[in-house]
């Protein structure tokens, strides 16, 4: 799949979201993505990565943020393939510079700046938006064929 794919004739089934503004929450997100990519028949090593992944964009809505966000985990299909999709959407304060997160070593916090090159590395799709200079969204999607 593309980095940016074509969503045109997705359709979702599955979909839960979960407000982030502690770590008990982030928690909550890691274990509800590793459950619903088992549900949808993702392979263990996949089904962790989407875990990990969850997990990377409800921490930085706890560590990066004024006041945490939200984390959707929707089940997606399209001709031929199983997917599952991640939003990450907050009001602030904002991505400055959304290439330069992508890369290793990069943080604005206390971390190593791994995390979202991480999600990159793991996911098939990423795309982040900044609207207003605050509202982040961040999309990634993983996908297996099913045929």
């Amino acid at each position: 799949m593309s980095e940016t794919g074509d969503n045109a004739f997705t359709e979702k089934y599955l979909e839960a979201t979960i407000e982030v503004t502690n770590l008990v929450h982030v928690a909550n997100v890691q274990t509800k993505a590793l459950s619903f990519a088992r549900k949808l028949c993702f392979s263990d090593i996949d089904a962790h990565k989407v875990a990990t992944s969850a997990s990377e964009l409800a921490s930085n809505l706890v560590y990066h943020t004024l006041s945490g966000g939200t984390i959707t985990i929707c089940e997606l299909r399209k001709k031929g393939y199983v997917g599952i999709e991640l939003i990450s959407n907050d009001s602030g304060p904002g991505i400055k510079d959304a290439e330069r997160v992508l890369v290793d070593g990069y943080s604005t916090g206390p971390g190593l700046g791994s995390g979202l090159s991480a999600v990159k590395r793991m996911m098939d799709e990423l795309e982040i938006s900044v609207t207003d200079d605050t509202n982040t969204c961040i999309i990634t999607r993983l996908w297996y064929s099913c045929e």
